[in-house]
């Protein structure tokens, strides 16, 4: 499920820069995959965050979560960050911290796709069937997701527990393959009272807030615009 912290987002119009990171003492990683559906309209399939709301708020988040590594990847990893198991926050989660100077070391590794999930088919089966019921496993059989980008973000993290710590985001970008009559299917869910799903258009995103007064959170807006690579970090 996708984290919901909203801390200091750095704006899609300043994304072009490179990240400034390798001065840092430590910075926590958190390496996710995102997943597009979009009706015929353009407008993004988004999900009512869990974590935000058993807190009582409702807030919108795009489809994915966390990205695993192999045992190999996760091994090769912690040599070459020079890092231990306690590092990492979670099971395989690529989520851990490391020292911030080693950031293009990890950027590469990430970039490389080996020792790590590439296809973002598992997450979006968690969020859709599993934890959501909006769909069937049998509907989502054929699900076929294509490589849209990456993008960036360097936050300072309110998340429970981990307040102030500084956060470098790796996000990679998928759309989705669905026929017409899931994404109708969906369409119809979202039109329902107290839906998980929501349809929101490029101006609602920028905006922060839906149409129904929900409000966006501030990661969504990596959709929008998916970078064909990650620059080098400064």
């Amino acid at each position: 499920m996708t984290e919901g912290q909203e801390g200091h987002f750095i704006p899609p119009s300043e994304k072009n820069v490179s990240v400034e990171v390798l001065h840092l003492p430590e910075v926590r990683v958190s390496s996710a995959s995102f997943t597009l559906i979009q009706d015929s309209a353009g407008k993004y399939a988004l999900l009512i965050n869990k974590n935000r709301a058993k807190k009582g708020e409702l807030l919108l988040t795009p489809i994915g979560g966390a990205i695993e590594g192999t045992k190999e990847g996760l091994q090769e990893l912690q040599n070459i960050l020079g890092i231990d198991p306690s590092a990492f926050e979670k099971g395989n989660d690529l989520r851990f911290k490391m020292p911030g100077a080693r950031a293009n070391e990890y950027r590469e590794w990430f970039l490389n796709g080996k020792g790590r999930e590439t296809d973002p088919s598992r997450e979006v089966v968690e969020e859709l069937v599993e934890e959501s019921g909006l769909l069937t496993t049998e509907e989502l059989e054929s699900l076929r997701c294509n490589h849209a980008g990456y993008n960036t973000e360097l936050e300072e993290t309110t998340r429970t527990g981990q307040e102030g710590q500084v956060t470098l985001r790796l996000l990679e970008i998928f759309r989705a393959e669905l026929s017409p009559e899931i994404i109708g299917k969906l369409q119809e869910l979202a039109t329902k009272p107290d839906s998980l799903v929501h349809f929101v258009s490029d101006e609602e995103i920028i905006a922060g807030q839906s149409a129904e007064g929900v409000k966006i959170g501030a990661v969504s807006k990596n959709l929008l615009n998916p970078k064909d690579t990650i620059e080098a970090f400064n």
